[in-house]
């Protein structure tokens, strides 16, 4: 008997990780904060959402946590009209309602520090 509840509280703790384990999700770019395009020097993205504990534009360049539980990030380059669907956010937790907006265009020049 005592095996058998060594064996079935074993894989409940097993079951528990695997509940556990946060998965990634996807919110794509649907055009919010348009109005300011297009964005010759590129643009300030917010990602919002409570309870989020790290993103990435694209899948690859990291957002900075920006206060309040948003996320921020600087593009360099234009941003135009025909980019909306193709911008997307990748960010790990859970949030409720999430937005990943264009808050506004960069002002300055071409120059890419990470280039």
């Amino acid at each position: 008997m005592r095996k058998l509840l060594v064996l079935a509280l074993s894989a409940m703790a097993v079951v528990g990780l695997m509940g556990s384990a946060s998965a990634s999700t996807t919110i794509t770019w649907r055009g919010q904060g348009s109005e300011n395009l297009p964005c010759q020097y590129g643009g300030h993205w917010v990602l919002t959402g409570k309870g989020i504990t790290s993103a990435k534009v694209n899948g690859v360049a990291p957002m900075y946590q920006n206060g309040g539980g948003s996320f921020a990030y600087d593009s360099v380059g234009p941003i135009t009209s025909s980019m909306i669907g193709q911008v997307f956010a990748v960010y790990e937790g859970t949030a409720n309602n999430p937005q990943f907006v264009l808050s506004h265009c960069n002002a300055g020049s071409d120059y890419d520090p990470y280039a």
